[in-house]
């Protein structure tokens, strides 16, 4: 058996040890005298109240897509679309919400049409160049033939004798 008066012992009579919590916590205690008596609470149910949140949020100015579209697809549209791309969020600092919602509209498709235009310039300056390269090449291939034809009539003109 273990000796109660040694220390790290559990003793009778003490509180539980810590993190244990105490079973009769937060339960009425008689008080010594008196006997116990039992309490009711008696809950009334409350009135549903809804509440409406409305949250607004900040509009997206796009300006990441703006600077994008300018410096790598149609430079004169992307000028256009991080001007409106700037202007989103004085709009919305101001209290203009309309207002900034339409410059992040206008941002947005600015950018698109930037990108759209830059994509079709693209295409068609690299179908210029292979027509063009290929009619260069078949010019010249003509012509080289021609001059090459006009060599050999040449030598079998000097190598006849009458």
């Amino acid at each position: 058996m273990a000796d109660p008066n040694l220390p790290g012992q559990p003793q009778q009579g003490q509180p539980p040890a810590y993190g244990q919590p105490d079973p009769a916590y937060g339960q009425p205690q008689p008080q010594p005298g008196y006997a116990a008596q039992q309490t009711t609470v008696v809950a009334a149910p409350q009135p549903m109240m809804m509440t409406t949140v409305i949250t607004k949020t900040q509009p997206s100015s796009h300006l990441g897509l703006a600077i994008f579209s300018m410096l790598c697809c149609f430079l004169p549209t992307g000028i256009v679309a991080v001007v409106f791309a700037a202007m989103v969020d004085g709009a919305w600092q101001n209290g203009e919400e309309d207002k900034a919602h339409n410059y992040s509209k206008n941002a947005k498709c600015w950018s698109i049409a930037s990108i759209v235009l830059g994509v079709v310039s693209i295409v068609l300056v690299i179908v210029i160049v292979v027509v063009y390269f290929v009619v260069i090449v078949a010019s010249v291939a003509t012509v080289v033939g021609n001059a090459l034809d006009n060599i050999d009539l040449n030598l079998d003109a000097t190598t006849t004798v009458p």
